[in-house]
């Protein structure tokens, strides 16, 4: 099970209400914590909704509106991330049973990471724009473009960390 603090908009059209209780994460989940937003692409009634993972900032993208209908292409853009970036092949299976067993919708409850999701969304809306097409754009570029994204971590000698490191130093990935 995964819990996904959804900002208020997504959860207006997505029409969920947040559940007042939320889970704890199972033993050895990792990928517990997602943030969704809708993000538009700047074609004509066509957006994404992004999933950015809490804390390392993974960023996954479905095509879609609402939570429901991206779910299973958000699991299926997820696996194919973590084969990606090399991740094992236990802990990939592992995790996606997570997303499988099902979500509980939440609200947002850290500013920090709002203001994340607002950076890293402004940038795929550009990102977009450089795209012939909706079908043309190459999410798998798009999403392997935020592991190397700066990010402030307070907790670092020079105050910068990146979400490949997040996971490198969990032993992760290489």
């Amino acid at each position: 099970m995964i819990i996904i603090h959804a900002v208020q908009k997504l959860q207006n059209i997505s029409r969920l209400k947040p559940a007042l209780f939320v889970s704890e994460p199972s033993d050895g989940q990792e990928l517990h914590s997602w943030y969704a937003k809708l993000v538009s692409t700047s074609f004509k009634g066509k957006m994404l909704v992004m999933y950015v993972h809490q804390p390392s900032l993974i960023v996954i993208i479905a095509r879609g509106k609402t939570i429901s209908g991206t779910m299973t292409e958000f699991q299926l853009r997820l696996e194919n991330f973590l084969n990606r970036f090399n991740f094992g092949s236990e802990f990939i299976q592992a995790e996606i049973n997570m997303v499988i067993e099902g979500y509980i919708i939440s609200k947002t409850n850290s500013r920090s990471m709002l203001g994340s999701m607002n950076a890293i969304s402004e940038n795929i809306t550009y990102r977009c724009t450089k795209f012939e097409t909706y079908a043309a754009i190459e999410f798998d570029k798009i999403e392997n473009t935020f592991m190397e994204w700066l990010t402030s971590d307070k907790t670092k000698p020079n105050n910068f960390s990146r979400t490949s490191d997040y996971w490198r130093e969990r032993g992760l990935i290489q």
